[in-house]
């Protein structure tokens, strides 16, 4: 690990310059550590007041740990050494940049942004990625998604799409400090709005596609406010990737133009698309395609269902391209690539009970999952086995509840990530919009309960769409993510039991 350079409390507050009220820089003491967390406090550090459910007894508990000055909105919380900033949140990238030394100088960053298909592009690319670097001799890249995060030296499940700007500093310094070239992250609505992103420069955006989600009043507040975050993604790149097929593209292309953004546009429909997909037939699990790109045309195979993973595909060789990838590793990486519990298949031997475990988990991501399966397998009873989240998406209530209950001739409602609601109460409010459109459905709150009722009810040429959770090992109840068998292991484990009784 690369060795920081350290800084007194003067140089943070010099970089700070204009969000600074007042400050109060005693000794100017030398700072050692950066964390707004006070359970991870270490003597030397500099402790950040942040968030809504910030207390004052977190900055007593960080100064008992050795904390030597802290940064807040508003007033002094202590006559410890303090910054008083107008706005903790465009402090805090700041403050990391200057902690670690600024990383973000000396990787290559990528980002991808988009309602659905986020974490299955960035796995693509990853693939190709990764073979193009070890054919260099060089180690696997570094990334950031919402199914788990890599920088060279930790490697663990995610619980935010994109983290917070200390956290996101943190992995830049490590994967730096582990000669990793290339980072690949989501970045969501959320990153963008909060200034997690502030100071970082994207050497590709990837503009993937737009649907109403994560409306509720701590997200944002409707959907012109999503969507203008999703547009923020612009002012840290000069290069973009946008999917020309978006019934939104003038809106999307004309933000990327007005931060200078060179563009790149790919396509499954439009062949004006510099990069363009046709040919498109089923193979297997999967699909064999042609892509014409600028230099001609070139065959491609992906080994993943859903008719839209060929627009994920897409979105990943058009960002391998402009970072000057090889195609034999774009082809190679295309085919090989997968992504625990993304559409995820686990057929019984005799084929009367297949189940799909996928993340999908708002309107968009259902709507295309619906459309793929009813085109994959024909003859299926589908049934679905989903939940939606406590406290955040409230509008994906009624939205999923209105696709899946036109789409699913069953449904069961169960539990994820509800928080401090009640599973039961989510699943009655799911189920009025189920409801109006007639489907059917009945609530089982303990999820595993829930997708073994659906898998024992099944009979013959049912298919099972475990939705939501994926291959996540917890689920979030109050603030505490708790351990669980993940819908992967479920449905791996409900099928073996029954090859081996039939």
């Amino acid at each position: 690990m690369a060795v920081l350079e350290r800084y007194k409390l003067a140089e943070y507050a010099h970089d700070l310059g204009v969000l600074v009220s007042r400050s109060k820089l005693g000794g100017n003491p030398l700072i050692t550590g950066l964390t707004y967390d006070s359970r991870q406090v270490t003597p030397g550090s500099l402790f950040v007041c942040k968030g809504s459910a910030f207390k004052p007894a977190y900055l007593q508990q960080a100064i008992a740990k050795g904390a030597v000055a802290y940064i807040a909105e508003g007033a002094p919380l202590s006559d410890l050494p303090h910054i008083i900033v107008h706005d903790v949140r465009e402090a805090m990238p700041l403050l990391a940049q200057r902690y670690y030394n600024h990383p973000e100088q000396d990787i290559s960053i990528i980002g991808i942004t988009g309602t659905k298909g986020k974490s299955t592009t960035l796995y693509f690319l990853r693939e190709m990625l990764n073979l193009w670097q070890k054919d260099a001799g060089q180690p696997d890249i570094a990334f950031i998604s919402t199914i788990n995060t890599y920088d060279g030296v930790e490697c663990f499940e995610s619980h935010l799409t994109t983290p917070e700007a200390m956290e996101l500093y943190r992995h830049l310094h490590q994967a730096r400090s582990s000669d990793i070239r290339y980072l690949v992250m989501e970045v969501s609505s959320q990153g963008l709005k909060y200034n997690r992103l502030d100071g970082v420069k994207l050497d590709v955006a990837a503009f993937l596609n737009i649907a109403e989600d994560h409306i509720s009043a701590i997200e944002h507040h409707d959907f012109a406010d999503y969507f203008t975050a999703k547009l923020r993604i612009f002012e840290h790149s000069k290069r973009a990737v946008i999917n020309r097929d978006l019934p939104e593209l003038n809106t999307v292309a004309a933000a990327a133009v007005k931060q200078d953004n060179q563009l790149l546009y790919y396509s499954c429909r439009d062949d004006l698309a510099d990069v363009v997909a046709a040919n498109v037939q089923s193979k297997g699990l999967g699909y064999s395609f042609d892509v014409k790109l600028p230099e001609g045309t070139f065959p491609f195979e992906i080994g993943m269902l859903g008719l839209f993973n060929i627009e994920n595909a897409l979105a990943a060789i058009s960002i391998a391209y402009l970072l000057g990838c090889p195609l034999e590793f774009m082809q190679a990486g295309a085919l090989t690539a997968r992504t625990a519990g993304r559409m995820e298949v686990f057929a019984t031997a005799d084929r009367k009970i297949v189940t799909l475990v996928d993340y999908a988990h708002n309107k968009l991501s259902f709507e295309k999952l619906f459309e793929t399966t009813r085109h994959d397998f024909p003859g299926y009873k589908q049934v679905a086995i989903f939940g939606c989240p406590g406290s955040k998406g409230i509008s994906r209530r009624q939205d999923l509840g209105l696709v899946a209950g036109r789409q699913a001739d069953y449904i069961y409602l169960t539990e994820e990530d509800p928080r401090y609601e009640s599973v039961e109460d989510i699943s009655r409010e799911v189920g009025r919009y189920i409801e109006s459109v007639n489907g059917k459905y009945e609530i089982i709150a303990d999820r595993k309960e829930a997708i073994r009722a659906a898998f024992n009810a099944a009979r013959d040429k049912t298919l099972l769409l475990i939705l939501g959770k994926g291959d996540e090992s917890s689920q979030m109840r109050g603030d505490d993510y708790v351990p669980i068998q993940s819908d992967v292991s479920i449905a791996r484990e409900l099928v073996a039991d029954y090859d081996a009784r039939h």
